[in-house]
């Protein structure tokens, strides 16, 4: 079964190829990337930006996807319009992790590197615990400097300072939420000091598209 996976950033792939390969390895996971979905936002979704992201979904699922998720956490609103255009399940990045993180208990602390991903975090995290009829305490936490850590450092330089972060947050929650894709790839590194649950959105994205083909 292929499950084509849309990112916005490069380095969204190498933590959805870990998952994949961690979760749901039977999987054929083909990787589409669109950098200027990232170039082009400018901290919220135009009609244009939406029409392009419907563009790929559509595009994906006649390439013969049985699946398709998405790998970049602003677009995730186009989901709803997106589920009208084709026939196979399309998958955000907030659903899967979200519905995870309300498990968890109430307090639930978030990492983001962009101001829209941290808001439509806390967003999808409410709707969450509503249709849960759960009470839930977001923590937020904005990081703008990662990604460029990520680029200029490397993966030890990133999992550095998103560990930084964790340990702020750590005290104040019963679980950290990893908002978007690229910081998957701290996800071993931080669970080895991490007093509590660490949430990755590639890793429970797999786990739902393997439940959802699996039925």
């Amino acid at each position: 079964m292929r499950i084509v996976m849309i990112h916005a950033l490069a380095e969204s792939i190498p933590p959805v190829q870990l998952a994949f390969r961690e979760v749901f390895p039977e999987a054929q996971v083909v990787n589409l990337l669109e950098e200027g979905l990232f170039l082009d936002f400018e901290d919220h979704l135009t009609p244009k930006l939406r029409r392009r992201m419907c563009q790929l979904i559509t595009y994906s699922a006649e390439q013969g996807a049985s699946a398709i998720g998405l790998a970049c956490s602003v677009y995730a609103p186009v989901v709803e319009t997106a589920q009208e255009l084709v026939d196979i399940p399309v998958v955000s990045s907030y659903g899967p992790v979200m519905a995870e993180a309300v498990e968890h208990g109430p307090r639930v602390g978030i990492i983001a590197s962009v101001p829209a991903t941290l808001r439509d975090s806390e967003y999808y995290l409410l709707k969450a615990a509503r249709e849960r009829s759960v009470e839930i305490e977001p923590h937020l936490c904005l990081a703008e400097d990662l990604i460029p850590v990520l680029r200029e450092e490397g993966q030890e330089g990133f999992c550095r300072r998103l560990g930084e972060e964790l340990d702020k947050l750590a005290p104040e929650v019963d679980s950290v939420l990893l908002s978007q894709f690229s910081m998957a790839v701290a996800l071993n590194h931080l669970r080895t000091f991490s007093p509590v649950p660490v949430l990755s959105a590639p890793h429970s994205s797999a786990k739902h598209l393997k439940h959802l083909l699996a039925a």
